[in-house]
């Protein structure tokens, strides 16, 4: 009787008992759907407002400040007003015509250089009319103090010509855009999906990326069906919409563009249910999809990822090639944050 009931005793205790970790974060974190952005400029941070505003309105102060002729014959305030009038309409409409290049253009994915040096010499076609108009509307106020008419919309153009002003504005176009986008974190006319990576990529660095991938993510592209972890979360959220995962204990983190949800699943079968041509494990404890990296960022020999959505996630010491393969590959930038 005695060892039946040991028998029964040890069969009973070799059963894992599955006592989930307490959560820090609740299961669902996913607040409130977000609302549809009817203007642009509702998202932006300072990068945004420096970039469309503050750059233009730095080239209209030197520009009022640069040219004494003007400034002795109306003013600082009305020579203000003359070169802001032909900063901020020209940039604005840089930005439109290269926005719309790259929207034209995403078929055949041509580099960022190409897509800024087209998107500026057209805003130069479009903004001609409206920059002889603005500088003859100026040069009525100025005709009693320019006899000569040195002053006049005629005059300047034919001392400047249209190649010459087209070939300064697209090089102060393409430098301010460079600037930005490798050294202050503003991502500018570069083609981020996941589909250039593997476009681009040759095939010994790719068969380099699968070495270092998961063993378990090897086995092929997940479908839908296979996703066991998004069915058990509170909410309705398709393969694609993840952007990371999360290792939290005996739970995982699943993160979408502008929700987060978490739930008790094991991160390697999350990992390996993911399609590994779609992302990265980068860290014991991340897996990031590559169509949503926002920037790369070093600190020393430490890598660290910027997503969408503001995440950060560290990247391991054995995954640094990787992410310097990902950069190279996409023309992306790493911010040294020292």
């Amino acid at each position: 009787m005695d060892l039946k009931v040991h028998q029964c005793y040890r069969e009973t205790v070799s059963i894992p008992l599955q006592i989930p970790a307490p959560a820090k974060e609740p299961l669902e974190i996913s607040g409130v759907t977000p609302r549809r952005r009817w203007l642009p400029f509702l998202d932006w941070n300072w990068r945004h407002f420096l970039f469309f505003v503050g750059v233009p309105g730095a080239v209209a102060a030197y520009g009022a400040l640069n040219n004494w002729t003007i400034l002795q014959l109306s003013g600082y305030e009305i020579a203000l007003a003359f070169y802001a009038s032909h900063a901020f309409v020209p940039w604005w409409t840089s930005a439109l015509t290269t926005a719309l290049c790259m929207r034209l253009l995403k078929p055949w994915r041509p580099p960022q250089l190409i897509i800024l040096a087209l998107g500026s010499f057209l805003a130069c076609l479009v903004i001609l009319p409206y920059s002889k108009w603005i500088t003859e509307y100026f040069a009525v106020g100025w005709v009693s103090g320019d006899p000569d008419g040195r002053l006049s919309g005629d005059h300047i153009y034919s001392q400047v010509g249209f190649w010459a002003f087209t070939a300064r504005a697209t090089v102060i176009w393409i430098l301010v855009n460079f600037a930005f986008d490798r050294f202050l974190g503003l991502p500018r006319c570069r083609y981020d999906a996941a589909e250039t990576l593997a476009v681009q990529r040759s095939p010994g660095a790719l068969a380099e990326d699968n070495a270092e991938a998961p063993a378990a993510a090897a086995s092929g592209p997940a479908d839908d069906s296979s996703l066991r972890f998004l069915q058990r979360l509170p909410a309705n959220v398709s393969p694609n919409e993840v952007i990371a995962l999360k290792a939290e204990q005996h739970y995982i983190k699943v993160y979408t563009a502008d929700r987060s949800f978490m739930t008790l699943y094991r991160f390697s079968d999350a990992v390996a249910e993911m399609d590994p041509t779609a992302g990265h494990q980068v860290h014991r404890s991340y897996w990031v999809r590559t169509a949503a990296i926002r920037a790369i960022r070093r600190n020393s020999r430490k890598y660290s990822i910027e997503l969408i959505n503001g995440l950060e996630a560290p990247v391991s010491g054995a995954n640094r090639g990787l992410i310097r393969q990902i950069a190279k590959a996409r023309n992306f930038p790493v911010h040294s944050l020292r």
